[in-house]
């Protein structure tokens, strides 16, 4: 869009004054004749309020993001160099990039200040008519429950307690005995179809489910839209246009799909209708991701760009099926003469797949274990099931899990740092510079990505993408006072807190939708920056900067302190072909040959023999 104007301005002598009111935008989504031809035959004019939006955004972060680079590169970068790594360039600040950050510093800060706690955990497990064994979920009292710190949902940790006496005296109850079903319920439920897919949504998937960066997801996507396989990558929208978007024609580009063939063509017969669901939110930008003409793993170059491809194509699918639809079969049991029931068991059985059909990730994350009317009659009242296991586990609480990559695309999201089109770039910023350091599970740094041919088979399989803070990024938060409570706006604090940039944010759009002038919102913001940059140049005194240099210390000294707070899972060694049991390698014995005496001679005589000829 500013290309556009600077264009028009700098030939505006060889324009006439009605000539420029013929200049219009072609709005297109995807890269394929139909699109194009539609976009050209519907041309808009252009829309100068979200073009000035656009300018302001992009003006502010410059500004501001280029003064407090200098001033910190200017004060500490020599520090960092020398106490932290030689590679460092410089000590960066982003409107964006430096709130997101401040995530990752906030989870280190709970992670220190994590006290362990002695719990014991009560495993028992039941056999069930389908010659399974299931594991029984023990009711603790809730003083004694004890809170998961690593889990989603925020509750409690199956099975466990913090009083000893009640695990073990149930234990010794539920040896070599059975347990009655005293009760049996059952729920149907109906999860909704997923909405159509956007950007956030697909960074999410790349850097959880494929191990993707988001810079990958996006880079790799980008190049799966420009070879027209999928639509527009960059978009917050997650509801289909109910007029313009013909679901059939995308359905049938698939009917003969080896992998996508079956979920599409049963949509073909089924659906009633070409118009898409009314779910999602529109928001005025493209339209959501889908995918525009069949492929193979072949045909996109496999790897990667198939893992990007497939997920698109089955979220797609998905957002245009039924619910699912299931049925929750809770079991209340006793021990042997209790008058309570000691122990429950949730069974998930699937009554119509739905959307599961085309995104079965579903049905592994909701643990469903069987499907029809077989999995409702397993549990029946009066019923008495042997126990196959108890025993009870001394363990000890841990501290919560660094932030993973997808789990700080949602903050940001959810904050508003960033648009969907620069979100990736922020976090591999940060990654980039040295602030954070990307860890698998157990706390050892990823492998840069090799191809299949390169790759070393005796390295174990790295699990996560957790973003671990380094002593540069938790030390430049520290130079702002990030940890300090911010009463008002008067403090370089707030420069790492995330509402700053909302209020930007809300601002900026405030333009786009002609509601304030781009001047007067420049003038604004960067007259409260100039001010946090006066008062933070004041306190980044010869003590304060000398402080942040005694404070730096090497990622891996930072990883190994890390280790022994329990921050990470525990490392597991499997024994690889040629090693005992205790983990120390064998080496086969084989006796070195002789070497000839006189050989190495001869080759010597030989050599110098060539030199003088």
């Amino acid at each position: 869009m500013a290309v556009c104007r600077r264009a028009i301005y700098s030939n505006a002598s060889s324009f006439e004054e009605e000539d420029t009111t013929r200049i219009h935008r072609a709005k297109f989504s995807a890269i394929t004749s139909e699109a194009l031809k539609d976009a050209f035959s519907a041309l808009e004019k252009p829309d100068p309020a979200l073009s000035r939006s656009v300018d302001a955004r992009q003006e502010l972060d410059l500004r501001i993001g280029v003064s407090l680079t200098r001033l910190l590169t200017w004060k500490c970068v020599n520090l960092a160099r020398s106490r932290f790594s030689s590679s460092t360039r410089m000590i960066s600040y982003g409107p964006c990039q430096t709130p997101a950050l401040s995530f990752c510093i906030d989870r280190l800060r709970e992670i220190e200040a994590f006290v362990p706690e002695k719990y014991w955990k009560v495993d028992v497990q039941a056999a069930l008519p389908d010659s399974k064994s299931y594991s029984l979920r023990w009711r603790v009292q809730t003083d004694d429950a004890v809170i998961d710190t690593r889990g989603k949902g925020g509750g409690n940790i199956d099975c466990a307690t913090f009083n000893q006496q009640s695990a073990e005296r149930l234990v010794e109850r539920a040896k070599g005995v059975e347990v009655i079903v005293t009760e049996v319920t059952h729920t149907s439920e109906k999860i909704q179809a997923p909405v159509g897919l956007n950007t956030v949504a697909l960074l999410e998937a790349g850097s959880k489910a494929m191990g993707m960066s988001p810079k990958s997801v996006m880079s790799v996507a980008e190049k799966l839209y420009s070879a027209g396989y999928i639509s527009y990558p960059r978009t917050e929208t997650t509801k289909y246009d109910p007029n313009g978007f013909d679901a059939r024609s995308l359905l049938r580009e698939h009917c003969n799909s080896d992998d996508f063939g079956k979920a599409a063509s049963y949509l073909l017969r089924t659906r009633k209708t070409s118009k898409p669901p009314r779910r999602g939110k529109d928001c005025g930008d493209h339209p959501p991701i889908t995918p525009l003409r069949a492929a193979t793993r072949g045909d996109v170059g496999g790897g990667a760009a198939w893992r990007v491809y497939e997920f698109v194509t089955r979220t797609f699918i998905g957002s245009l099926h039924n619910d699912l639809e299931l049925t929750r079969i809770k079991a209340s049991l006793a021990l042997p003469g209790s008058e309570e029931a000691e122990f429950e068991i949730e069974l998930v059985t699937v009554d119509s797949l739905g959307f599961a059909d085309a995104c079965r990730w579903v049905l592994r994350d909701l643990g469903a274990t069987t499907s029809g009317k077989a999995g409702n009659n397993l549990l029946q009242e009066g019923q008495r099931l042997k126990l196959t296991k108890s025993s009870v586990e001394e363990k000890r609480t841990k501290p919560p899990r660094f932030l993973q990559e997808h789990e700080l695309i949602r903050l940001m999201d959810a904050n508003r740092i960033g648009t969907d089109a620069s979100m990736a770039v922020h976090v591999t910023n940060i990654v980039d510079r040295g602030y954070v350091t990307l860890c698998d599970e157990t706390g050892v740094p990823l492998r840069p990505p090799r191809p299949p041919s390169q790759r070393k088979s005796n390295l174990p399989r790295q699990i996560g993408r957790y973003m671990v803070p380094t002593p540069l990024g938790t030390n430049l938060l520290e130079l702002f006072g990030h940890d300090e409570k911010v009463s008002g706006k008067d403090s370089p604090a707030l420069l790492s807190h995330p509402s700053i940039r909302r209020q930007m944010e809300e601002e900026v759009t405030q333009i786009a939708n002609a509601n304030i002038d781009k001047e007067f919102c420049l003038e604004k913001n960067l007259d409260w920056f100039e001010k946090r940059y006066d008062e933070l140049e004041t306190s980044l005194t010869y003590e304060r900067i000398g402080q942040f240099g005694k404070s730096l210390r090497s990622s891996n000294d930072q990883l190994r302190y890390l280790q022994n707070l329990g921050a990470f899972e525990a490392k597991v060694t499997t024994p690889n072909k040629g090693q005992n049991n205790k983990g120390t390698t064998h080496k086969s014995p084989t006796k070195r040959p002789k070497r000839k005496a006189g050989k190495k001679k001869q080759q010597v005589v030989t050599t110098r023999k060539k030199q003088k000829s």
